[in-house]
Parts: C-alpha cells; structure tokens; sequence
C-alpha cells in the first residue's frame, strides 16, 4: 500500500470515528423503502468511480450504514485539491439516491460529483474568484454536492429536487450541473459572473462620439479634437461636457495692453515726490 493511500486510511479510520458529526438521515429517507441502496458515484474529471451498497435494512450486524461503504464514497467526496477526507452526510446521499430514482435513471446510472468535499482553504480560495462560492459553503461539512446524471437534464433534477422539499438547491444551467446540500430548504438564483467590459466599453464609445460631435461643431481640426476629448474625460457622468474656452481676439488683447510711455511718465513723477514721514502712534 502506498504512502498516501496509507495517509488516506488514517484520515478515514479517524472519520468514522467522527461520524456522528453529520447530520442524521431525515425521516424521508423512508420514501427509499426498506431494499438495500445502492449508489454509483462518479468523479468525471478523474473517472473515479466508487459503487457500493452503502445501507442494508434490518436491526442486526451489518445492517444500516455500511461504514466501509461510506469510508468509499467519503474518499470519492475529497477536496481534490489537498486530499483531505471527512465523513460524508448519510442524508445526503439518500438525497442523491432518490434523486435518480425520482428522475428515472437505472441504478447503475453514475451520479457524477463534479465538487463534494471542500477544506476551508479550498472554499476561501474558490470563493475569491467564484461568485456562487458561499463563505460558509456546507462543502466544508460534508454536507453538499455538485452533480450531474447523464441523460437528464439539470433542470429536471433541480424540479424534483424542490418537490422533495428536503433541504437547499440551485440549478447552475451555465455549467449543467444542480447543487444539493442538506441543509435548511431554500434555494437561490446562481451568479453568471458577466463581465463588466461591455459597459465600459459602451461608456468608452458615447465618449468619443460626444468628442467627435463637439469637435465638428467648433469647426474640426486635430488640436481641437484633442481639447474636444479632454473635456469629455474631465467631465463628471451624467452632464453634458462644457464646452472649450473660445481664445480672445486678436483686438481685444491690443485694448487690454498697457500703454508703456504713459507708465514710465507715472514712475516719473512719484520719484519726484517728497518723502513725507508717518506720524507716532
């Protein structure tokens, strides 16, 4: 056995020491009857598959959870990023099991579980680029799935999934897959993350053709059409650019000049002036 098959035993054997953190099966797991159930769960980036009969009925051993099924289907569930391994929710997949029946799929159709498990690390870092990644995910629990059935469409599952009313779901149809966890009942609207470009690049084109409408109202010309979209940068959204100063005329600036000789006759004269002193105060 190798090294970090051995690691993964260890995290497992402490797991399932540690099962009873999960959530107890909700009573309408009952609605899957009293036959064993049996689950194929299906990692479709790797193609892991863990097939197992993970519940049997009855009152005395080896019926219930089977904690070697469950050990399997809680290391199909890691976070592929770290490889760490926690128990996962038996409710949950009960859920998942239902869900295949509900939508018609053979038993031996794969549940394929895109994302299970998350560490906090791997939930933070999603998260950071990810609008749909809550903060508080109940991945970190063991507690949710994303997952996909060939051949049935997410919005099908997403339907029955709220007809069992047993805990939250969203249907991502951007990437075909549907969330289930086994918290409160609830679900949300996911966020497509669009890209603001569009709008700025909107914004960026009414910019220019204000310039370029200013610029052939003052009368064209390259060095106006450069004061035409300096203003238009300069100018606060939602108001009209001001427009340019228009330069003063030629006559108007001979008027506003001083005249020199009439100066140099006032300097003159006060440099003739007395001195007067000021008076003490």
């Amino acid at each position: 056995m190798t090294g970090r098959a051995l690691g993964i035993l260890a995290v497992l054997t402490v797991a399932t020491q540690l099962g009873g953190c999960a959530t107890a099966p909700p009573l309408e797991s009952a609605k899957l009857d009293g036959e064993p159930r049996s689950v194929v769960l299906q990692h479709p980036a790797s193609g892991e598959t863990a097939s197992v009969t993970y519940w049997r009925p009855g009152d005395g051993p080896g019926s219930g959870y089977d904690p070697a099924a469950m050990r399997e289907i809680a290391v199909l569930f890691r976070d592929r990023r770290s490889d760490e391994v926690i128990p996962v929710d038996p409710a949950l997949v009960d859920m998942l099991v239902e869900l295949r029946r509900r939508v018609g799929a053979p038993p031996e159709s794969p549940i394929r579980i895109t994302s299970g498990y998350r560490s906090s690390a791997t939930n933070a870092s999603l998260a950071r680029t990810n609008p749909n990644v809550a903060e508080n995910s109940y991945h970190m629990r063991g507690q949710a799935a994303d997952f996909s059935i060939a051949g049935i469409p997410p919005s099908r599952l997403a339907e029955e999934a709220a007809a069992m009313q047993r805990g939250g779901y969203a249907m991502y149809a951007h990437t075909g897959h549907v969330h289930v966890d086994t918290g409160p009942f609830r679900t949300w609207t996911p966020k497509t993350g669009e890209p603001r470009a569009p709008q700025i690049l909107e914004a960026q084109a009414r910019a220019r053709a204000n310039a370029q409408a200013l610029a052939q109202k003052s009368g064209g010309g390259k060095g106006r059409v450069q004061v035409a979209e300096a203003t238009v940068k300069a100018a606060k959204p939602g108001k009209p650019p001001a427009k340019p100063a228009k330069a003063p005329a030629k006559a108007a600036v001979r008027a506003a000049a001083p005249d020199l000789s009439r100066v140099r006759v006032a300097l003159a004269q006060v440099k003739e002036m007395p001195v007067q002193k000021t008076a003490k105060r």
